[in-house]
């Protein structure tokens, strides 16, 4: 899995040109390891937890076994790895996600709602791919993965929606 993952993430093509980046004297964004650019996004509530009824923000799911070996697995590789979630819209949102970290084994990553020029991926089980510069939303086939939001009335289904396992377009059934 590492070896596809350093294929699909290559540093020397996916990290933004130093006179391109902001400037900032907070390195909380820059990577662990300098061999590595870049970090990688993962969601807390339905992508490294499971998403349960909303209890608050002290309650947070059980791990997903295959993410949590996978986060496991960036973090061994040497990429640098945040929380992205919306808990930490509130200041009082993030001890919670610390403890549960550490309560189910993973180091001290950051927890953030933001992304950064640094950023590589999301991981989310919310998002809908969109291929660059196109506004072309990418729909796998499966019911979770098409947008909940309209559509546009001009969207037309030979052109707008892709599905990359056989490079068809296609169009959300309900």
């Amino acid at each position: 899995m590492l070896d596809r993952l350093k294929k699909i993430l290559p540093t020397n093509q996916r990290s933004v040109p130093s006179q391109n980046r902001p400037s900032s004297s907070d390195n909380s964004s820059r990577p662990q390891n300098k061999a590595q650019s870049g970090w990688i996004g993962v969601d807390l509530d339905g992508t490294l937890a499971e998403c349960t009824k909303w209890k608050g923000l002290d309650h947070i799911g059980k791990p997903i076994p295959l993410m949590k070996k996978r986060v496991l697995e960036w973090i061994e590789a040497k990429y640098t790895v945040k929380i992205v979630t919306a808990r930490a819209s509130v200041p009082k949102g993030i001890p919670p996600v610390k403890a549960w970290l550490a309560k189910n084994d993973f180091p001290d990553l950051e927890v953030t709602n933001q992304k950064d020029f640094n950023m590589i991926e999301l991981w989310d089980d919310r998002a809908i791919q969109v291929i660059t510069n196109t506004g072309k939303p990418v729909i796998r086939p499966s019911l979770t993965s098409n947008p909940q939001s309209p559509f546009l009335i001009e969207e037309k289904a030979n052109e707008t929606f892709v599905r990359p396992e056989s490079g068809k377009k296609t169009i959300k059934t309900n």
